[in-house]
């Protein structure tokens, strides 16, 4: 369907979002620079309601402040909902806090459980990305002899059980390890 013309819009509230219709209508407009349909559905994406603006789903809470400060929100910048009731899209409700400032304000005082931690462990290790190496223990004085009986860089990985790199990172950052090998 190609709207030419922007009548005014009429919302579906499908989640019972509160929210300021003639706001959320004023910042679809600001948002997008063609005409919208004239129905739109306030649904659940995710834990958050949200509307589709040309195949686009914007949160409410984000769009409404990105059009209340009359700019697009940066990627680490949080809209916070004062309350806690993520359905409450009201002006007075709504601020910006910083990545690290929201997290630490939702997680004080929280104590998790071990199985809670394991449980975050093994999702962070199915995380596609950086894969993080298992810290391993070197006794720099056994290194040291290893080095001065003339091993190599790679033997030494082998029997420590680690990566080359491992080694080297460690002679790097201890500089005197070589200073024994020299004599």
């Amino acid at each position: 369907m190609i709207v030419r013309v922007q009548k005014p819009i009429e919302f579906i509230n499908k989640c019972n979002c509160i929210v300021d219709y003639s706001d959320l209508e004023k910042a679809i407009l600001w948002y997008t620079n063609k005409p919208v349909t004239r129905l739109k559905t306030i649904y659940l994406h995710g834990q958050y309601p949200a509307v589709s603006i040309h195949k686009e789903k914007i949160h409410v809470h984000r769009l409404l402040m990105m059009y209340w400060e009359q700019r697009k929100l940066r990627s680490e910048e949080y809209v916070h909902h004062k309350d806690e009731n993520k359905l409450n899209a009201l002006r007075e409700n709504l601020e910006i806090r910083y990545v690290s400032d929201h997290q630490s304000l939702h997680n004080k005082g929280k104590k998790l459980t071990e199985s809670h931690k394991n449980k975050i462990s093994n999702a962070n290790r199915k995380r596609k990305g950086m894969k993080f190496k298992k810290r391993r223990n070197i006794p720099l004085d056994e290194l040291r002899i290893l080095l001065d009986k003339g091993w190599s860089v790679n033997k030494i990985a082998k029997h420590f059980n680690v990566d080359w790199s491992t080694i080297r990172n460690r002679i790097y950052v201890n500089p005197e390890l070589l200073a024994g090998s020299n004599e």
